[in-house]
This record gives structure tokens, C-alpha cells and sequence, in this order.
């Protein structure tokens, strides 16, 4: 039975969202983050901007005080978006090794207290950007990304086309674990020894997993390219957007409040 081309496009949309039978152009949400009502409707600009500055307040702390409170200001954060400290903790699992290195080679050139120091701004770095991904839709940065590079324009650079490939490519990552996962689990029912002894021999497993990744990876560019085109991407300079794209009275509040508390930390500590 062929697929409706509603059914054949919803691999590439955004979480939460899916194209209806009787219309593939309309859209409707089926699960929506569930969010504190303050970061509902707040723009992606003011959410890369506390991140930023968040950022910078991280890397001037001098002390663990100041490394304290500004994780405990993450902790409200995520309490308040609801967000799973468990899953954050596993989703921040590739920082640990990178943050213990950089404990042990610190505690021998400058302290422990130096040590601890950078190890937990490594930590709490990772810990903010998920947070902002988790807090925020693909669609939401992508569009605050282009509204912070238009000025480059002016000279000729295709921001908009710079960003699209940039949100594909990021939409693409868990795309390509998830072919990635459907290969292994396919060829491991086949016989594959991905567990079985022998480095060698679990790498030539893992090396017969590379074409069939690829050509799936290809094969949802190919239909990325077709619905792209179906949609006439490239025919206007200027793409229309639904957001009129100024910030707003509670932007400008939440943005001085992040900043204030980020610079008080630091300052005070």
C-alpha cells in the first residue's frame, strides 16, 4: 500500500509535530514541551543571550562559591522547566571523562581548589546548553540564529541559507544514531558479533555497519531534497516568517533579571 506524502515527510519535522492525513502542508501539535509558563513564548534570542551570558559569568568565577550559586541557579532553572535531572545528568555523561582529565592535570599545576573550579565549569557549561536545547524547538534557535547574523547580508553572505544547513545537519545527528541503532539491531539478528571477543573482530563488525548507514542517510536527503523543492526553497531572498521577530516586554525582563543574578553571582562571591 503506497504511503500519503504526509506519511513519507514526517521522519524530518520537529518533535511534536505531524502532518494530518487530509493535508500534508498542515500542521498540528500532538505533544508540546511542557514548559513553566515563563519560557513558553519566550524568544530564541533571549534564550542564547542568557546562555551567553550565563557563559561568561561562568568562566569569571574565582571561587566555588560563585560555581555554587550559579549551579544552583541552573538547578531553579530546570526545576521550573520541568526538566529531568536524571536524564540531564545521563545526557551530560560524555563531559565527565573530559571534566576528570582536566581535574587531574589542574590539581597538579595549580591546586585543588583551581581544579574543582574548571572541572565544574566544564560540567555546568554542558549542563546549560542541554537545558537551552531542551527549552527551546529547532525551529525556535534556528530562527534566532538567522536574526543575529542578517547584518552579514549586507556583504553577500547567505545567512538563511547558512542556517538551514546548519539546523538540517543538526536534525540529521539523531537521525543518523537512529539508522545507526536499526543496522546494528538488523545485522545483530543476522549474526553480527558486535560483543564478541577480539577488538579486531568487533571493528569489522562495526566497519560492515557503514554502507547500509549511508545509503539510509542518503535515501532521507534524497526525499529532504524533493520536499525542499516541492516547497520552492530558494525562490524568494527573503523567506516570510509567522514571528514579526522583536523582542518583547517580558524578553527584555527575564534577559536583565538572568543577567543581573549571573553578574551578582560572580560579583558578590
Amino acid at each position: 500500500m503506497p504511503l500519503h506524502k504526509s506519511q513519507h515527510l514526517e521522519w524530518w519535522l520537529p518533535k511534536g509535530v505531524v502532518a494530518t492525513p487530509s493535508c500534508p502542508l498542515r500542521f498540528c501539535h500532538t505533544a508540546p514541551m511542557a514548559l513553566d509558563a515563563i519560557y513558553q513564548g519566550l524568544d530564541g534570542r533571549t534564550k542564547i543571550l542568557l546562555l551567553v551570558g550565563y557563559t561568561v559569568a561562568l568562566f569569571a568565577a574565582r571561587s566555588l562559591g560563585a560555581a555554587l550559586v550559579l549551579a544552583l541557579v541552573l538547578l531553579v532553572v530546570a526545576l521550573r522547566g520541568k526538566i529531568s535531572l536524571l536524564r540531564l545528568v545521563r545526557q551530560g555523561l560524555p563531559s565527565y571523562p573530559i571534566a576528570v582529565f582536566l581535574l587531574g592535570y589542574n590539581v597538579v599545576a595549580s591546586g585543588w581548589v583551581p581544579a574543582m573550579l574548571v572541572a565544574a565549569r566544564v560540567v555546568l557549561l554542558v549542563y546549560a546548553s542541554l537545558i537551552l536545547m531542551d527549552c527551546s524547538t529547532p525551529t525556535e534557535l534556528t530562527a534566532a540564529l538567522q536574526r543575529f547574523l542578517r547584518p552579514l547580508r549586507r556583504w553577500g553572505i547567505p545567512v538563511h541559507d547558512g542556517v538551514t544547513a546548519l539546523s538540517i545537519a543538526l536534525r540529521f545527528m539523531p537521525l543518523m544514531a537512529e539508522e545507526l541503532a536499526a543496522v546494528r539491531a538488523a545485522q545483530r539478528s543476522r549474526g553480527a558479533a558486535f560483543d564478541g571477543p577480539g577488538f579486531l573482530a568487533r571493528l569489522q563488525a562495526y566497519g560492515g555497519l557503514m554502507v547500509p548507514v549511508l545509503v539510509g542517510l542518503f535515501r532521507r536527503a534524497d526525499r529532504l531534497a524533493c520536499a525542499m523543492d516541492a516547497r520552492c526553497f530558494g525562490a524568494m531572498d527573503e523567506p516570510t516568517s509567522l514571528s514579526c521577530g522583536r523582542l518583547g516586554l517580558r524578553d527584555g525582563g527575564v534577559l536583565l533579571i538572568g543577567l543581573v543574578v549571573c553578574g551578582g553571582a560572580v560579583g558578590l562571591l
